[in-house]
């Protein structure tokens, strides 16, 4: 301990012992160091908790208007439900991952009986899986998981021209390695 901070203690325990007497001051100091350790041992887990969470990386994203999209055209996932690591952007509606690993994405569209519901989720471009839906009003979704490198982006585009349902179509992704 510092000087100043092991007389400012020595001072508090001598006017403890001396307004409460020998026995109930020596007590009361018994008490208060209990209740130290305690909050030292809180305070210890808790930063041990808060270095855990701080890796976490999860998202959910839905498309906020009903709309139709041209074959590949990107789906509008402009509303963020959660965006833990701030890996999803709203301006170009894609995901890039803060740090690498393993993540996991499961998109969902709402679609109208007129327009097949077929989509790509792209990983930097490229067609990493597809989705492909019949021609009746329905949702339809895949889960995927993908290795990422730090950097590399993922977002869903339509295969065909589609009609998608706001509010019901949503993109999330989460980080799970």
């Amino acid at each position: 301990m510092k000087s100043a901070t092991l007389m400012c203690v020595s001072a508090c325990v001598f006017l403890i012992l001396v307004s409460t007497g020998l026995v109930q001051g020596k007590s009361l100091l018994a008490i208060m160091s209990k209740q130290a350790e305690t909050l030292h041992q809180g305070l210890d887990l808790a930063s041990k908790v808060g270095d855990i969470g701080s890796n976490v990386i999860a998202f959910t994203a839905i498309a906020s208007n009903s709309r139709s999209y041209s074959s590949g055209s990107t789906i509008q996932f402009n509303q963020l439900k959660i965006n833990l690591g701030n890996g999803f952007n709203t301006g170009n509606y894609r995901f890039t991952a803060p740090i690498g690993g393993v993540y996991v994405f499961s998109w969902s569209l709402s679609l109208n009986s007129n327009y097949r519901g077929n989509s790509y989720l792209k990983k930097n471009g490229s067609n990493y899986h597809s989705l492909n839906c019949e021609k009746t009003y329905q949702q339809c979704g895949a889960t995927v998981a993908m290795p990422l490198k730090k950097g590399e982006q993922v977002w869903v585009t339509s295969a065909t021209t589609i009609y998608a349902y706001g509010t019901h179509s949503s993109f999330s992704g989460w980080k799970i390695n």
